[in-house]
């Protein structure tokens, strides 16, 4: 029991001792929230291999070697924590640009397909009503034709003068609008 006391009293006069230098060692390359962390863990490694019970000039040495390469350790740990930090933040800063260029495009879409129905309605209005069963609600011509009591052929015809008439007039919005979709 006395070998342990004297043990304990010698770690503890180490400790008593050296911790300060140690601390404001380390708070150079560190915070001082850390370099507490780093001087305690150092001093409890120690404790394990008994290094305290060395000379006091080889004791230093290593103390001062032990928390420098625990600063370096923490250094390093705490540049790949933040590469990985800095690196999740470009990403997202990434996905809310794709986020808002996928926006900007679904209005332009809006913004051309108001363009493209205001040309629509400049059509004839039987040309008008024969575009949107085609286009708008996917009819083919024969089902126009038996719903507005046309023939065939004057569905087509009707479908092949407006996409005439939208292709002299707005053949830059079919670009626009095809590009994007």
């Amino acid at each position: 029991m006395e070998v342990k006391d004297q043990t304990t009293n010698c770690y503890q006069r180490i400790y008593l001792e050296y911790a300060p230098m140690l601390l404001r060692f380390a708070g150079k390359f560190v915070s001082g929230f850390f370099a507490e962390d780093i001087v305690h863990d150092v001093f409890l490694k120690l404790w394990d291999r008994q290094v305290f019970l060395l000379p006091d000039d080889d004791l230093k040495r290593i103390l001062y070697v032990a928390v420098r390469n625990a600063c370096i350790d923490h250094l390093r740990r705490s540049n790949v924590e933040q590469e990985i930090l800095d690196n999740r933040a470009v990403q997202l800063k990434l996905d809310e640009l794709d986020y808002f260029e996928s926006s900007d495009e679904l209005f332009m879409r809006k913004d051309l397909l108001d363009l493209l129905m205001k040309k629509v309605e400049e059509l004839p209005e039987r040309g008008q009503e024969i575009f949107r069963l085609s286009y708008l609600k996917g009819m083919k011509a024969a089902e126009i034709a038996d719903q507005l009591g046309l023939s065939v052929r004057t569905v087509e015809n009707q479908l092949y003068r407006s996409l005439l008439y939208l292709r002299k007039h707005c053949s830059h919005l079919f670009f626009y609008f095809f590009t994007l979709i």
